[in-house]
């Protein structure tokens, strides 16, 4: 990007996706993939982590049958959902968020929260971000970091808990040690590439939010023209509900082998969808400030001017009653222009101190809910819950 201005319409803001990305993920594809490349990649991401882990377990007889080994490759629920569900989730959402992103940058433009004078400031917000998302030293210093997190995980932290198509009899198997290699840092890499596209929409907004903004105490949207970034938070459901589904199957996973009740893990849920809808957030607050302000002056404002209004429409309503007042007021607009300015005053005394929408928060209470209604299934059996959904229906 140039340092001069540019039109609003022509920003670009490429934060997921773009030539500037150097990512693991973006190796198998063009810069700008269709959704057949998307498929393309998704099946390479399959064939590495998943195959030779399936294929492995076969080999060492490790698959399917408890003979050997207590818990095989195909009892484990926790492999399906990573890597059959979580990666392919996790790269589709990069179409949404895609276009996501940069429509709200540039909606700080077209709406004319910017000034042209802050401008300049603005723009260097955008380079500073783009810069860090462009940097091949951030992605390298992820993988490591993926890396390591999958060792640490797997030889120290939980070696105890890992399945035993993993470790048999003392002995990491070869799917083990590919999982713990391969597959596993892999599955990190996706989760702190999320992660930094997160904390850099995180930064700019932070950099926005020390503009002068050109806020409205009286907007409709109760955030003084910043509502737009709460339904905007909406387009990383498909991320919460990536991270969700890989909870979930962890959880069916402790259901199934290890005697966990829904009913014992019920907490744990609620405990992930709050601190999941808490952070993903969290960088709205770097607006609180702000909008405290501006509602506050707002206050301030229409107060003074209600008050104005209420002295003049008793001035000429009530302390001046005569035949002529009377006559005049059926039809006056004096009376809906002082229920019009009231109005105007709660609405600013609605105002919200960030920019938080109720639809937006919906859909990512949802998306985080919705992975785990399949741990219904092990209090009620699918065919009962079918059965009784029919007979509703009847």
């Amino acid at each position: 990007m140039s340092e001069s201005q540019v039109d609003s319409e022509a920003i670009e803001f490429p934060l997921v996706g773009g030539n500037s990305v150097h990512s693991f993920a973006e190796y198998f594809s063009l810069p700008q993939p269709t959704m057949a490349l998307r498929l393309r990649r998704i099946g390479i991401l399959v064939l590495i982590t998943w195959v030779p882990l399936l294929l492995l377990s076969i080999i060492a007889g490790h698959a399917y049958t408890k003979q050997i080994v207590e818990i095989p490759f195909l009892h484990d629920p926790a492999l399906f959902g990573r890597y059959l569900f979580v990666i392919p989730l996790l790269e589709f959402s990069e179409a949404l968020i895609a276009i996501s992103l940069p429509v709200q940058a540039r909606h700080f433009l077209q709406s004319d929260l910017v000034t042209d004078r802050e401008r300049p400031r603005f723009d260097a917000a955008v380079r500073e971000v783009l810069q860090f998302r462009s940097s091949k030293t951030s992605e390298i210093v992820i993988g490591i970091l993926a890396f390591a997190a999958a060792l640490s995980a797997r030889f120290y932290v939980f070696d105890a808990t890992a399945s035993t198509w993993e470790i048999h009899q003392s002995a990491r198997t070869m799917a083990g040690w590919w999982y713990a290699l391969i597959s596993l840092p892999i599955l990190f890499f996706f989760h702190l590439h999320w992660l930094w596209i997160f904390l850099l929409w995180g930064l700019f907004l932070f950099r926005v939010s020390r503009l002068d903004l050109q806020l409205t105490a009286t907007h409709p949207d109760h955030a003084g023209g910043l509502g737009f970034l709460g339904w905007g938070l909406a387009s990383f459901s498909t991320v919460l509900m990536a991270i969700a589904a890989m909870f979930s199957s962890a959880f069916f996973y402790e259901i199934i082998h290890n005697h966990e009740t829904l009913d014992t893990l019920k907490y744990h849920v609620m405990a992930f969808v709050v601190i999941a809808i808490a952070i993903i957030h969290a960088p709205l607050l770097v607006f609180f400030g702000r909008l405290s302000r501006c509602r506050f002056r707002g206050l301030l404002d229409f107060s003074s001017l209600v008050l104005r209004y209420d002295r003049m429409f008793e001035e000429k309503w009530i302390e001046r009653k005569t035949a002529e007042t009377d006559d005049s007021l059926l039809g006056s607009s004096d009376i809906q222009s002082l229920a019009d300015i009231a109005t105007a005053y709660e609405h600013v005394n609605d105002m919200l101190l960030i920019p938080f929408d109720m639809k937006g928060f919906a859909v990512l209470v949802f998306a985080a809910l919705l992975p785990f209604l399949p741990l219904v299934a092990t209090v009620v059996p699918v065919q009962e819950i079918l059965k009784k959904l029919a007979e509703m229906v009847v």
